[in-house]
């Protein structure tokens, strides 16, 4: 079986090194590119199975490199993982809506990449879903909001306030990542779920949603059960009906 096909895409020559060291080692066939601009022309040339895309880079960063593959044909675009430095998790995950189905923090452990990249491959492409556009609103009450469009399963609401709460200069809550963790466990995003669950368990150590999310979630992987109760930070609850 033909190896799959990275293209790693970063800026800085030592970030690309490491991450080429840890990868070939498992095998896989490594492109890379300096640049956004290079990344484009790269993954219309090479046609890799998945790209690791930093966001900052010069001549055209990752943001704009994910708009212009959002406007190509399903079977043209590659799997995508956001490499990230910490504290711009608000554009990761941004970048998600664009395609991206993982992000990755800087500095990334081997490990971690190693389980992160095994994952994606076995991953299908996910379209996101549509945005629907709602006034500005305070901080709590976006998130009050998010919490009753989650219990009428009016997801795209929620999501779209989500992105809005993400652009304010509060810093994100547990809260915040936890509604966020909801909102990709229901899109079946499980990896995604998992780490914003971990987030706002990181945000505020005694958050329970969060803690119970993340054991619930854990015991659907192990467990397979379904119809799991989903906390959202109060008394309500929605479910996810889904098994992974």
């Amino acid at each position: 079986m033909k190896p799959a096909s990275i293209l790693l895409t970063d800026d800085e020559t030592s970030i690309r090194l490491m991450l080429r060291t840890a990868l070939e080692s498992d095998g896989y066939d490594i492109v890379e590119a300096g640049n956004g601009r290079d990344a484009i022309d790269s993954i219309r040339r090479h046609k890799p199975d998945l790209v690791l895309l930093d966001l900052n880079m010069p001549v055209l960063d990752g943001m704009a490199v994910l708009e212009q593959m959002k406007t190509w044909p399903p079977e043209a675009r590659p799997r995508v993982v956001i490499l990230t430095a910490y504290g711009s998790i608000p554009a990761a995950v941004k970048a998600t809506r664009l395609g991206a189905l993982d992000f990755l923090e800087k500095p990334i452990t081997p490990s971690e990449l190693r389980e992160t990249v095994k994952s994606v491959l076995n991953e299908p492409l996910l379209d996101s879903p549509p945005v629907i556009s709602d006034p500005q609103v305070d901080y709590e009450e976006a998130l009050n909001r998010i919490r009753r469009a989650m219990r009428s399963e009016d997801f795209a609401s929620a999501e779209s306030l989500l992105m809005k709460a993400s652009d304010r200069k509060e810093k994100p809550t547990a809260d915040y990542f936890n509604l966020l963790g909801v909102l990709y466990e229901v899109q079946r995003r499980w990896r995604l779920a998992k780490k914003c669950y971990g987030k706002a368990i990181r945000a505020e150590k005694s958050y329970e949603p969060a803690q119970a999310n993340m054991r619930r979630i854990y015991e659907l992987y192990t467990f397979g059960r379904s119809k799991q109760a989903v906390l959202l930070g109060d008394e309500e609850t929605c479910e996810t009906g889904a098994n992974p």
